[in-house]
C-alpha cells in the first residue's frame, strides 16, 4: 500500500500517527483534528470521510511495518 497521505502530514501530525501508548502506558487511539481532514480533503480531492479512512489504514500499515 502506497503512503500518499501521510507524506503530506507535518511532522507532529506524523508523531501522532505513529504513537502506540500514552504516558503511563494507556493505549493512544489516533483521531485526525476536523482542519488537518479538511486540508487534505481539499487537497487531494477526496471527501472528508475517504480521508479519515486513507489515514487509518495508513496509520494501520505504518505500525504493521513499523516505519
Amino acid at each position: 500500500m502506497e503512503l500518499f497521505l501521510y507524506h503530506q502530514l507535518g511532522t507532529q501530525s506524523k508523531r501522532c500517527m505513529r504513537r502506540l501508548k500514552r504516558p503511563g502506558g494507556h493505549p493512544y487511539t489516533y483521531n485526525p483534528k476536523g482542519n488537518l481532514l479538511e486540508r487534505l480533503a481539499r487537497d487531494n480531492g477526496m471527501s472528508i470521510e475517504e480521508v479519515r479512512n486513507r489515514l487509518l489504514l495508513e496509520r494501520k500499515e505504518l505500525l504493521r511495518h513499523g516505519e
